[in-house]
């Protein structure tokens, strides 16, 4: 099961650099999210106050913070129904996910709701999908890290920028 640890540890690296890049620029999420500065600023706090206690609780397997990984599977659903809802109205501008300017398309959707399983699972079977201690942590946090970079790009790479 700690194989399952490192996609969510991941989405939770996610949450945070979008949580950071929304704070420091929410003009860019309120267009994209059709909201006002207020809610951006809302959605960028919940996305950093989420993804940190994800990552505690993988990383140290901190039952107390099981509650982090449920909201962090109710965050990626409610991305992946928000941006099909847009997909469905014929809306390709900038999907919000991060400063790249992506479009709305198939990857960012996909990866929004693998994410939002592999979490769910995660949350399920918690806290089997928290990382082991010592070396093999490290090793796994490494390879979050690198999976974190590739999904923050994924959706640039199939979907391309946004017009």
């Amino acid at each position: 099961m700690i194989l399952l640890g490192v996609p969510v540890l991941a989405g939770a690296f996610l949450l945070v650099e979008a949580g950071l890049e929304h704070i420091r620029a929410p003009k860019a999420l309120a267009r994209a999210a059709g909201t006002g500065l207020g809610v951006a600023r809302l959605i960028a706090a919940v996305e950093f106050v989420v993804g940190v206690p994800s990552v505690i609780a993988v990383v140290f397997g901190t039952a107390e913070l099981r509650w982090a990984l449920a909201a962090q599977t109710a965050m990626y659903l409610g991305f992946a129904a928000h941006l099909s809802w847009r997909r469905l109205r014929g809306d390709d501008s900038d999907c919000g996910c991060n400063s790249m300017g992506t479009q709305v398309g198939p990857g960012g959707i996909a990866r929004a709701v693998l994410l939002a399983i592999a979490t769910c699972a995660a949350t399920a079977l918690y806290p089997a999908a928290a990382l082991p201690g010592g070396g093999v942590a490290v090793l796994l946090v490494a390879c979050a890290l690198v999976l974190a970079v590739l999904l923050y790009t994924l959706p640039a790479a199939v979907d391309g920028k946004a017009a």
